[in-house]
């Protein structure tokens, strides 16, 4: 729990920071994202399940445009709650612990849903489960930034990031395994029941998996951050343990303690500048990355097989395109580091527009799937980026909070009210108005991002969130 009457001492936390950053990849920082990208996967699996799903039973239980849209959206109605209380939790209790309440719970809803073919009762287990995974989404990527150094963050946390866009071809894969080899009273149910698998792995992850050094100094937790910057330098072979201090880094962590320790600070901290305009800057981010995912992750099953493609084919176009936006999530984050982050921002927004332009002009569906990857290897590319962006705008004591609510409002913009509308849309102005949309939305948060955020390339994450 938060320690504000034992605060670790500002000299020695900007000691430890400072040994932290300059670190390579370890076998800790290694083995930490192996188990970050298996909750990804897990999260990514049932995240995605609803498409394959909504294409085996929208026939057989005669699912309207209306109920299609309420059973796609219901998970992410949770997260939106999920995600808004956990990062406010995190910044409180940890990272640790609130992701591991995560998973357990998300996988027991998760396997609830197979218990019964009530649409009602399937779409209160998504919700409830949804609200599980609102605590699961943000996390990881707050624990790779608050452990990785500035030579490995961006790049790392784009490559396991992209291990969760690939995770969305697992569902694929598994309704084409069960589709026309089991019952269809099964079929839909089995692939419910494998998103509860992920309970199955808590107490390995709950053994190996480290608490945020940076959480634990600014909690009073010093002798824990401690022993495992110590043990990360033994694995890199620094043995010397001398500090290595950069000469922001103090007068950032003096800053960072006197903040955390004034009352009521943390409560309004991101309504007031200059945390404002940065969580606002990153909100647009979201929003636009997001509204893209669900289109690809979601309906782009549905919109396939509605171009006249059979279910399968369908679900092999998906696949396709995951796979297309699993290469721009790998690549964003080197880019990232060799260019910036404004001008990859440009690039693949830029990217994004003209993808799902060309998408939304397609004439036939072989075309519409080559556009289909060129869209989803900018907009997928833009989810890890978004992730990275947001880290890097808060410091410590509101970055948890910050961006739980990014997540959540970034979610409700982008996978309710334009995710839920692209059924409707679809029925009322045809098939390519979903992607005007979604073109239209990475223009308008263009111009602001460009001009107004800060360039944060090879800086620290103590620097780049400093106030």
């Amino acid at each position: 729990m938060r320690q504000t009457n034992a605060v670790s001492d500002p000299v020695v936390t900007a000691d430890l920071l400072g040994r932290l950053d300059r670190l390579p990849m370890t076998r800790t920082a290694r083995l930490t994202t192996v188990l970050l990208i298996v909750v990804w996967v897990a999260e990514g699996f049932e995240a995605g399940i609803i498409g394959p799903i909504l294409l085996i039973v929208k026939a057989p239980w005669h699912l309207t445009s209306q109920s299609t849209a309420q059973l796609g959206v219901a998970s992410t109605l949770g997260i939106l709650v999920g995600a808004a209380l956990a990062g406010r939790l995190a910044d409180r209790y940890g990272r640790k612990v609130v992701l591991l309440c995560g998973i357990t719970l998300f996988s027991v809803f998760a396997a609830a849903c197979a218990v019964s073919s009530d649409i009602g009762w399937i779409m209160a287990m998504r919700a409830l489960g949804g609200f599980a995974l609102g605590a699961v989404f943000p996390i990881p990527y707050l624990l790779l930034s608050e452990l990785l150094g500035k030579r490995s963050r961006a790049s790392v946390i784009a490559t396991a990031s992209a291990m969760l866009a690939l995770s969305y071809i697992i569902p694929q894969l598994a309704a084409l395994a069960v589709i026309g080899n089991t019952p269809f009273a099964w079929s839909w149910r089995i692939l419910f029941l494998i998103g509860g698998l992920p309970v199955l792995a808590i107490p390995f992850v709950h053994r190996h998996l480290p608490e945020s050094p940076r959480w634990l100094l600014l909690n009073g937790r010093a002798p824990q951050a401690q022993a495992l910057v110590e043990r990360m330098e033994r694995e890199a072979g620094y043995e010397d343990g001398e500090g290595v201090v950069h000469s922001g880094t103090a007068g950032v962590a003096q800053a960072e303690y006197a903040a955390y320790s004034e009352p009521g600070h943390q409560a309004t901290a991101l309504l007031r500048q200059p945390l404002l305009g940065r969580f606002a800057l990153s909100l647009l981010i979201c929003a636009g990355a997001t509204a893209s995912g669900y289109v690809v992750v979601v309906y782009a099953p549905t919109l396939y097989a509605g171009m006249g493609l059979s279910d399968h084919e369908a679900l092999l176009a998906t696949a396709a395109l995951i796979a297309g936006g699993v290469v721009g999530a790998m690549l964003v984050g080197s880019l990232a580091d060799r260019l910036g982050r404004k001008k990859t921002f440009l690039i693949y927004s830029l990217g994004a527009v003209a993808g799902y332009s060309l998408l939304a002009m397609s004439p036939n569906a072989s075309l519409s799937v080559c556009f289909g990857i060129l869209s989803a290897f900018f907009s997928t590319g833009m989810v890890p980026f978004s992730r990275l962006f947001t880290a890097e705008q808060f410091p410590t004591r509101t970055r948890g909070t910050a961006a739980g609510w990014v997540e959540s409002i970034g979610r409700f913009i982008g996978g309710v009210l334009i995710a839920g509308s692209i059924p409707y849309v679809q029925t009322t102005w045809g098939t390519g108005a979903p992607f005007w949309i979604i073109s239209a939305i990475f223009l308008v948060c263009l111009g602001p991002v460009m001009f107004r955020a800060r360039e944060t390339k090879g800086m620290s994450i103590d620097q780049a969130g400093a106030v």
